[in-house]
């Protein structure tokens, strides 16, 4: 291990006895629950908001408003689409590892401009991971194979690469003027039996060292055993976004969320929700899904790896996470396997509860396995935290959102709308329903 990657990942690990980790998360079983009825936001000594939400389920709040403008449907071939950011004049701008591809889209949703190829020279990339745009309109692509940022501008023209040299996985969430915020998550020797790796939130210089830890959260649940760390059936896990200069953070135990402005928390998010057990409908609909990953004769090993590492019996608080271009926060609920929905609430940049909406759920691709090898793309990795799990939601900014969708043929694309929030009769409240009701399941 070089010099500087030592000294970077020994920043990290003492900067948590100092400052920035979490809060302990409150009892997700809702204790607060039988508190008031109602969001109530307080202000602590560190002018933070503090906003406790006794089940954010069950909030009656008013409906999201969307007009549709434009979709890649008819025009565009896409193969694996781990990004999409819209650009101050409200193109689009969207990143297809599938064909190390950057897709600039005209407002109108026509292509103005297509830029990358496979490779490792400038303007090439091998594994992208996130795609972002600064305030000055700079898009970035972080290729997380090459640990390599590329920056194009607001045509596509390439500007320049910065490389980011660290240990574990890092994935950044924001780049402002030369330093940027990114979950880091290192990856240690951990005990056997069900664990959680931590995850850190910390800040990156302009020579690439990181100079803060911001906080610390447990990481994806895993069954860690001597030869293998196995994924978990609706396993808890930490989740994150970043738009801008705003970040957002949290683990779903429980309703967990912390919102950043630059590296200076604004607003936390502390809530109960509505524990709902995972019906066998849903275990069973998890189990053949998992299974389904492996050829049928090596489908045992899939079998023993279960037989390991059992479903949870409970659901998550919530399965997804988003801010949008005014430091508003996005929770979506979690999916489950059966749901073909997914209720988004949107809470304010001060954390109340503004409006809710139901997107179709967007479900990744599992790991492909063949004759006991990992082959093919990874959109849902057993292993690693890093990349968030992807879901439909993928960029809110200016008035327009940008949804993940999954054609009959399996195809992807991508739709925008217009929105507005607030602008429709009360979303009546949804209370984490099975996967058998009608209604969409908790994800």
């Amino acid at each position: 291990m070089s010099e500087p990657v030592c000294r970077c990942l020994t920043l990290v690990l003492l900067s948590l006895a100092a400052a920035g980790c979490r809060d302990d998360p409150p009892d997700a079983g809702g204790a607060e629950a039988a508190a008031d009825s109602v969001a109530v936001a307080v202000t602590d000594s560190a002018d933070v908001a503090i906003v406790r939400i006794p089940d954010l389920w069950s909030l009656e709040l008013p409906g999201v408003t969307t007009t549709p403008i434009h979709s890649t449907a008819a025009d565009l071939e896409l193969g694996n689409v781990v990004g999409a950011v819209f650009l101050p004049d409200s193109s689009l701008v969207l990143a297809d590892r599938g064909a190390d591809e950057i897709i600039f889209l005209d407002r109108d949703g026509s292509v103005r401009r297509r830029t990358g190829r496979a490779g490792e020279g400038p303007g090439e990339y091998r594994n992208i991971a996130r795609i972002g745009v600064r305030a000055d309109g700079t898009v970035f692509v972080y290729d997380r194979e090459l640990r390599r940022f590329t920056f194009l501008d607001s045509d596509g023209g390439f500007i320049a690469v910065q490389r980011v040299p660290t240990t574990g996985e890092m994935l950044p969430l924001v780049h402002m003027q030369g330093a940027f915020l990114a979950v880091l998550e290192t990856r240690p020797e951990l005990p056997v039996g069900v664990r959680r790796g931590p995850l850190f939130l910390v800040r990156v210089d302009e020579s690439t060292q990181v100079v803060d830890t911001v906080g610390r959260w447990p990481g994806k649940e895993r069954t860690v055993t001597p030869d293998a760390w196995l994924p978990i059936g609706h396993g808890v896990t930490a989740l994150y976004a970043g738009r801008g200069s705003h970040t957002v953070l949290g683990t779903n135990d429980s309703v967990d969320v912390t919102l950043y402005r630059g590296s200076t928390p604004v607003t936390r998010i502390r809530g109960g929700h509505t524990v709902a057990r995972v019906t066998e409908e849903e275990r069973e609909a998890w189990t053949q899904l998992y299974l389904s990953m492996y050829p049928e004769p090596a489908r045992y090993i899939g079998r023993r790896r279960l037989e390991r590492s059992p479903p949870r019996e409970t659901y998550p608080a919530f399965g997804a996470l988003k801010v949008d271009d005014e430091g508003r926060i996005w929770i979506g609920a979690y999916a489950g396997t059966l749901a073909s929905e997914r209720r988004w609430t949107v809470l304010g940049g001060d954390g109340n509860p503004i409006g809710a909406i139901d997107l179709p759920v967007y479900r990744p691709d599992w790991v492909k396995v063949r004759g006991g090898s990992l082959v093919g793309h990874v959109l849902v990795e057993a292993e690693t935290t890093i990349p968030s799990l992807p879901h439909e939601l993928l960029d809110v900014a200016g008035g327009l959102i940008a949804v993940l969708r999954r054609g009959e043929f399996d195809e992807e694309y991508i739709e925008v709308h217009g929105f507005r929030v607030g602008s429709t009769a009360p979303s009546p409240p949804r209370s984490s329903p099975p996967p058998s009701s009608p209604r969409p399941a908790p994800s």
